[in-house]
């Protein structure tokens, strides 16, 4: 192993035209600067949830398909409030550098470079990590295996470098993340801007696709991780559905949902569970949690529990007082047959708009269309809406969901049935198979 190396921009070859075909820049939000660097100290944790050679395979892959240039992919900002632990790391991060907090950056350069790696780190600040923990700061000479980087250097060299390198190739990657068009200008645009305006002949290439058709197929490991979250989700649905009473307010139950994925394993939630009852599971991302439920509810659960950083989405609706009416009856069963109809399509090479059709016909045929007001699914992985192109054949070993609904609030009726599914060669499995529908 080479020793730890700290220092400023990294010197150009003679002609780095031809000896650096490309190179990746990672970034995200530091601490803010002022203090003197501490001592070396013991870092107590590395790459998650697997070794640092993982991580290193997935930028080496990205960057096989980047030929010049330059692409910059944040993490998630500094929070202002440590203390409530709210803080989800950027996905594609966290997918490239294995890294969970958010003060760091990473420099990745073609194979041609004699640099190949380096991480940016901020300040430490003594009294910060007694607070909140210790992170990744430097000067630390562990850092160098359990983070999987050859160089390591101070954060606030970051502008520099990327403005040297802009030099050579006035090519900046932008690779996300796609935003609304009332959404904020995203933050990596905003570094694009500020450092292209220095150099002129700078360009920035779209390359939105690059990373999400990585993600969209998931790792053997990938897979096993998903697997875990879905059988905690399990165990969380099931435990609600068990427990669940005419009387309880709906929070009283979102609380019996979630202790029960802490108690089987997760650490936190895939995202805000929903638990609407009544006209409530009519309102597809539902909150409040304040209804009492009454026993001739209808209960819509739409929860998954995290492991790992990897996450499941899962969704059932069923009776209050455990029997439906023959009208929620009959309107549960369009939907279940909707979803059955789509699921019979699901293969490796399948699209979207076909999953779609089948489910859209049995609810159509049905009269009730005008009442079915979302999409039918979307990719899962280390985000709820997971990376993944809808555009191209579904691949094999994509994790996505399969959830129709129909919503009536007029009646009361708010229905939806999802389940997490595996995309294989002749069909898929079901991670989430185990819950009644």
């Amino acid at each position: 192993m080479s020793s730890l190396r700290i220092d400023y921009p990294i010197r150009l070859t003679k002609n780095p035209m031809k000896k650096i075909a490309s190179f990746v820049l990672i970034a995200c939000v530091a601490f803010p600067f002022g203090r003197a660097w501490p001592a070396e100290r013991v870092v107590p944790f590395g790459t998650e949830p697997w070794g640092p050679e993982v991580f290193r395979d997935r930028r080496a892959k990205l960057l096989s398909q980047m030929k010049t240039g330059a692409a910059v992919v944040l993490s998630a900002p500094t929070t202002d409030n440590p203390l409530d632990g709210s803080v989800r790391q950027e996905a594609d991060f966290l997918y490239l550098t294995g890294l969970p907090q958010e003060a760091g950056a990473a420099l990745l350069l073609a194979p041609q470079a004699a640099d190949k790696e380096i991480l940016y780190l901020a300040p430490s600040v003594p009294e910060n990590d007694r607070w909140f923990g210790y992170r990744a700061f430097l000067p630390n000479r562990e850092l160098e295996g359990k983070l999987g980087f050859r160089r390591l250097r101070r954060m606030e060299t970051l502008g520099i470098t990327l403005s040297t390198y802009l030099h050579h190739w006035h090519e900046l990657h932008f690779l996300g993340p796609l935003v609304g068009y009332q959404s904020e200008v995203p933050r990596v645009l905003d570094i694009y801007k500020k450092t292209a305006e220095r150099i002129p002949g700078s360009q920035i290439k779209d390359d939105i696709d690059l990373l999400p058709r990585m993600r969209m197929v998931k790792e053997p490991r990938e897979l096993e991780k998903l697997t875990r979250a879905a059988d905690i989700t399990v165990a969380g649905h099931l435990e609600a559905m068990r427990r669940v009473r005419p009387g309880m307010r709906e929070g009283e139950l979102k609380h019996i949902l979630e202790d029960a994925f802490y108690k089987a394993g997760a650490k936190r939630t895939g995202y805000g569970s929903i638990v609407g009852a009544g006209p409530d599971g009519c309102v597809l991302h539902y909150f409040r949690d304040d209804r009492v439920i009454d026993s001739n509810d209808l209960v819509l659960i739409d929860a998954g529990a995290e492991f790992d950083y990897y996450v499941s989405d899962v969704t059932r609706t069923f009776p209050a007082n455990g029997k439906f009416s023959p009208e929620q009856r009959k309107l549960y069963d369009v939907v279940l047959r909707a979803q059955k109809a789509a699921l019979a399509k699901v293969r490796a090479g399948v699209k979207w708009e076909e999953l779609r059709e089948a489910a859209n016909k049995v609810i159509i045929d049905a009269g009730y269309y005008d009442y079915y007001i979302h999409n039918l699914g979307h990719f899962v992985g280390l985000q709820v809406h997971d990376a993944g192109n809808f555009d191209d054949p579904i691949p094999e070993n994509a994790v996505i969901t399969v959830e129709p609904g129909i919503y009536i609030p007029e009646r009361n009726i708010g229905i939806r049935i999802e389940d997490t599914i595996v995309v294989t060669k002749q069909g898929h499995h079901n991670l989430s198979g185990k819950l009644p529908r």
